[in-house]
């Protein structure tokens, strides 16, 4: 494109003070839009906490009891203690086999580094449900491995059914996320001059990583942690399959027990909880910001390139290596295998042979029941429609923040960040109130629609970090100097930033559609007949005790997501990570 079509075709457009209108119409829009689904699933929730009755109900009164209820109840002081506990324990798991794995794998010469750089990934790309189920498959009290040791000890080694056991499986789930941040926010780039001052005065390789490399990544290891925080307070599945055996509860099985699992749901109390659940994760994320302000304190990449130094382990390269591979064996391979075998077994146990107890029969349950089918159908349209929109919205949001004299878009920006302090669950319940009391919501019932747009709104963050660094690393004069010749803000965006932003556009897209094929807790309070989704139907199938036909649609899934990676590598070069 030359810059004398572009200048054609301006002035075909009526000039620049016409085109100055659109470009401002078309900033407004993006705005208004992204606000009405921010605000949206919030406003009604807040309703709902000061009436006396459900929101669908007639003559409901304003009410502070709900509050009261809430204050007054040792009950949920007890499960938000419980909540900040689980999280707490599960965010230092986390951060320390995540920081130990961005240390070892991405600064050092760990045999091996590479397989299993891409093995710790894998919790990544799974739902806690599976993860966890393959927990409890090898692990629980009835597990392959606990019965396996119990023959030669006589005695269960761990109880998996409690508070530890399940801070255990999330920290683990949740270290990839530990291990991305430090290994590309800080590890590998680290001044490299700085350690090697350090070895010039004697220091080892493993005292430089913890006195010099270490103290660096700081700003990533509390962003990280911020992020698992958030994660582990909304976490279901875990809590739900590994406490609730021993009765305990967390907030987020408190609301799954009280709005979906009851017969008679309290609308005011669920309401109630959600902030509760909204002011934690709020909490941490406000710590974040404060402990981040001295951020530029850590700053080591200046204007002089410089390559990451791989330090040495010496005597100590192999058994690192046997330590770091026993324990992804132990804590992700064996979950995942058991899975796997699990779907192709009748039971799965160490007293009997696998070849006795092989079937294809919970494929054949799985694929004989048309709701299974129908959840599969829907979660790949929703995981499709919502990704492209998400990815759509995610651009435009980000190029309005970027690249334009918007007044707000420093507004748009948080607003756009806000589902971080909202956990996918209470934008699902959000939507749900939403789709009750505002017509315009009230017309996606009863269709995908409604899933779709909850699943855009919670995951544009997502979205946004991906796209938003691509932008920023695109020099402004190439916008400018098709500004220059009159195109308008919509024109340059469109013609020149947006062909740019292919790579990024199409990393958005496959991150949005992995997310969202993995996803339930969002679609939780939106399930309806004929709405059926695979992680809500597994969690059903978990319920009722149907173990083979959920192990048989985990590997579905397993599978599903794997062969998307896997082409969205071979054919498209996209990679979640590098």
């Amino acid at each position: 494109m030359t810059y004398a079509t572009l200048s054609d075709r301006a002035s075909r457009g009526g000039g620049v003070q016409r085109s100055f209108d659109r470009a401002r119409l078309a900033q407004w829009l993006i705005f208004i839009v992204t606000a009405a689904l921010m605000l949206a699933p919030a406003l009604p929730i807040l309703l709902q906490v000061f009436v006396d009755r459900p929101l669908y109900a007639d003559g409901w009164q304003f009410t502070l009891s709900n509050i009261g209820d809430i204050v007054q109840s040792e009950r949920i002081g007890g499960i938000a203690l419980t909540t900040g506990i689980f999280a707490l324990f599960s965010v230092i798991i986390a951060e320390v086999l995540g920081i130990g794995a961005a240390l070892l794998i991405g600064r050092t010469d760990l045999p091996g580094r590479q397989i299993m750089g891409d093995v710790l990934m894998w919790p990544l790309y799974l739902s806690h449900l599976i993860f966890a189920l393959g927990w409890v498959v090898m692990y629980g009290p009835s597990g392959f491995v606990t019965q396996t040791i119990a023959q030669q000890t006589g005695g269960a080694p761990w109880n998996l059914y409690s508070i530890a056991g399940m801070s255990l499986v999330a920290g683990i789930s949740q270290a990839p996320l530990a291990y991305l941040y430090c290994l590309y926010g800080a590890v590998r780039s680290v001044d490299s001059t700085l350690e090697s001052a350090a070895r010039t005065v004697g220091a080892g390789p493993l005292q430089v990583l913890r006195r010099v490399t270490l103290p660096l990544m700081v700003p990533s290891i509390i962003t990280s942690a911020a992020l698992n925080l958030v994660i582990a307070v909304e976490t279901l599945s875990i809590p739900l399959f590994l406490a609730r055996p021993a009765r305990i509860d967390t907030l987020s099985t408190f609301l799954y027990a009280e709005g979906i699992a009851a017969s008679d749901p309290n609308h005011g109390l669920v309401a109630a909880s959600s902030l509760l659940l909204m002011l934690l994760v709020g909490s941490a994320l406000v710590v974040q910001r404060i402990l981040l302000r001295q951020g530029h304190r850590y700053e080591t990449v200046k204007g002089k390139g410089s390559r990451p130094m791989v330090l040495s382990l010496g005597k100590l390269r192999w058994p690192m290596a046997l330590l770091t591979g026993l324990i992804l064996l132990v804590a992700v391979v064996l979950p995942i295998a058991g899975i796997l075998l699990r779907a192709f077994t009748s039971f799965l146990s160490p007293l009997v042979p696998l070849t006795k107890v092989l079937t294809l029969g919970n494929f054949e349950q799985l694929f004989g029941n048309p709701a299974n089918l129908r959840a599969i159908g829907n979660t790949v349209q929703i995981s499709l429609l919502s990704a492209a929109l998400g990815t759509v919205l995610a651009v435009a949001v980000a190029l309005v923040i970027q690249r334009s004299s918007f007044k707000f878009a420093g507004t748009l920006e948080a607003l756009a960040y806000s589902p971080r302090v909202i956990p996918g669950m209470i934008t699902g319940l959000g939507v749900f109130y939403a789709a009750i009391i505002l017509p315009p919501m009230g017309w996606l019932r009863g269709n995908i629609g409604i899933m779709v747009v909850a699943y855009v709104m919670a995951t544009l963050p997502l979205a946004l970090g991906v796209i938003q660094p691509a932008i920023v690393q695109i020099g402004r004069d190439l916008d400018k100097a098709a500004r220059t010749v009159g195109a308008d803000w919509v024109s340059s965006m469109r013609m020149i930033m947006v062909p740019l932003l292919k790579p990024a556009l199409l990393g958005s897209f496959i991150l949005l559609f992995v997310f969202h094929l993995k996803s339930y807790i969002i679609a939780i309070f939106l399930i309806a007949p004929g709405l059926e989704i695979m992680g809500v139907t597994m969690l059903s199938l978990w319920t009722n005790g149907d173990v083979g036909e959920l192990a048989a649609f985990a590997t579905l899934q397993i599978v599903m997501i794997a062969v998307l990676l896997i082409l969205s590598r071979l054919l498209f070069k996209v990679k979640i990570y590098d």
